[in-house]
């Protein structure tokens, strides 16, 4: 069957989120989305016993609850999020993994209740890049931090998804939507670079002593399964509805979708790659 034969536009354009205790029950972000850079980080972050270890942005317990029990129970950890739900979740497992090093602090990560210096080691996967005051949470590690702690973090960088946004990009320029498309454009360089993220930890006090790069590919059979995946509607569709007028919205995803399944037609699949950053830093001296 051709694509231009089937029905476009399935029910995602009508998705809403809902962040709930029945939500949270059934929200599973590793598979598609955590996973590659929470095993990143676990690759490459130091490892001793007697650590005092915070994850700043703790979610739904990854992976803070997989480092408590790797370190095991001669180190203590501090998961801090505001997430109400997540942080409900987050206690059921602790309880049934019988962690006992597991400290939950509802918070935010630029202020939190622990004393200076009282940290070996903050971790944030995925963090950095959702929090609002991205300075202020560098000053509190800062302050959080004991003399050689380790400040270390994985994010996605500029260029995740290349292939959909070119689609989405072509998209709006062949329907002449030139403001939806400059916000296009500056949400994506929203995404830092290598460069940006030593950078950051630079003018916020921080000595860089590592840097790993790494990519996965994610594949999705077409553009409708891409779109109607549950993880991407919770993570992505609203900040690209928001960019369009409502009265286009359905043209320009019908136009979107049939794209991506063209893509996907040609070469066998859509194949989505995700440059990965992994970055440590310590207080300069």
């Amino acid at each position: 069957m051709k694509y231009n034969q089937i029905s476009f536009m399935s029910d995602y354009l009508n998705y809403t989120f809902t962040d709930d205790a029945a939500f949270v029950r059934t929200y599973d972000e590793l598979p598609l989305w955590s996973a590659p850079f929470g095993l990143l980080l676990l690759e490459q972050l130091p490892i001793k016993r007697h650590m005092h270890i915070a994850d700043m942005g703790c979610g739904t317990g990854f992976p803070l609850l997989e480092l408590a029990a790797r370190y095991g129970s001669s180190c203590t950890f501090y998961g801090v999020d505001t997430w109400t739900n997540a942080n409900a979740r987050t206690k059921e497992k602790i309880s049934s993994y019988n962690l006992k090093n597991v400290q939950l602090l509802e918070c935010s990560a630029h202020q939190t209740p622990l004393q200076n210096q009282s940290l070996d080691l903050i971790v944030s996967n995925l963090g950095v890049n959702n929090f609002d005051y991205v300075d202020l949470v560098f000053q509190e590690c800062k302050r959080l931090l004991k003399p050689n702690g380790t400040l270390a973090i994985t994010t996605n960088l500029n260029g995740h998804w290349h292939l959909f946004y070119q689609c989405f990009e072509q998209v709006l320029q062949q329907l002449h939507a030139n403001e939806a498309l400059k916000l296009l454009q500056a949400q994506q360089e929203h995404r830092r670079t290598a460069a940006a993220c030593s950078a950051l930890f630079k003018s916020n006090g921080f000595e860089v002593v590592k840097i790993v790069e790494s990519q996965f590919a994610m594949r999705f059979l077409d553009g409708t399964a891409f779109l109607n995946h549950h993880f991407v509607q919770v993570g992505w569709l609203s900040t690209w509805l928001q960019l369009i007028e409502p009265a286009q919205r359905a043209e320009v995803f019908s136009l979107l979708e049939q794209q991506l399944n063209q893509v996907a037609e040609a070469t066998g699949e859509l194949r989505l790659q995700v440059p990965m950053l992994y970055i440590e830093g310590k207080v300069a001296l």
